[in-house]
């Protein structure tokens, strides 16, 4: 007989994202089987929703650790004072995100996955998408991915400061295969001649975005919403005024691999 389910989850769009209802917050820091349950939310859905948690400082870093080890964010970000694995967006300061990326993909080592939290949210807009990478290339022909198969990328954020990656990555723990190419950090695609790069990584970026592959999260302060880095992209909209104040825990991972 089956073992009966810790979390009821409902999904939330056609191809990414469930909600966990009624989150226990104190259960979900202390269950090892709950745990082990999130884990393997995120695995099938990449998006993970868990309204209304309102986790401290130190309780937002040991929900992280439900799905690894945190790590400090970049040298770049700004951090919360004591907790470096805390990295804090305040629009404030000027920070937006508004363009489709995977985070830190001009490493060789990407985040496994991230932990966001809304401290500060304006009464209207402001709202957080994911999309599906793995959907993005199964809807491909077979032709285009056949050419793509054995492609790498150039991400990069500055000038001298970046990574070369597959075109085409395989989630390490799923098996399942996600596009790999974002608007921020993709410069080029490194083993096609410049003109077929220029005129098929446009196509890639704006394909990956396709609406029936996302998923929209209108935020409530004290929410926190779990990605799979590994294959998703976000987009956060600068739609809003007054102040936006995300906390982001991000969880140390590997180099993606074709």
């Amino acid at each position: 007989m089956p073992a009966t389910r810790i979390l009821e989850l409902r999904p939330l769009s056609g191809r990414i994202a469930a909600e966990v209802v009624d989150p226990d917050l104190d259960r979900l820091l202390h269950d090892n089987d709950a745990r082990a349950e999130l884990d393997q939310a995120l695995l099938d859905h990449q998006v993970l929703v868990l309204r209304g948690l309102h986790p401290t400082p130190e309780q937002h870093i040991a929900l992280a650790r439900a799905f690894g080890e945190p790590e400090p964010g970049e040298e770049h970000l700004e951090s919360l004072p004591d907790h470096p694995d805390i990295v804090v967006f305040d629009s404030a300061g000027g920070y937006k995100a508004d363009r489709w990326h995977t985070d830190v993909t001009f490493r060789p080592v990407i985040p496994k996955a991230a932990v966001l939290c809304m401290r500060v949210n304006p009464e209207v807009g402001g709202d957080t998408m994911w999309a599906n990478c793995c959907a993005a290339w199964d809807e491909l022909s077979n032709g285009l991915k056949t050419l793509l198969e054995d492609r790498r990328a150039y991400h990069e954020i500055t000038p001298g400061i970046g990574a070369v990656h597959p075109v085409v990555v395989t989630h390490p723990e799923t098996g399942q295969r996600a596009l790999f190419v974002n608007d921020i950090f993709t410069r080029r695609i490194v083993n096609l001649p410049p003109d077929e790069s220029t005129a098929i990584l446009p196509f890639l970026i704006r394909h990956t975005q396709r609406p029936d592959f996302t998923y929209r999260h209108r935020w409530a302060e004290g929410d926190v919403v779990v990605w799979d880095n590994r294959v998703t992209q976000h987009y956060a909209l600068f739609d809003f005024e007054g102040r936006r104040v995300v906390h982001r825990v991000g969880v140390a991972g590997d180099a993606p691999a074709a």
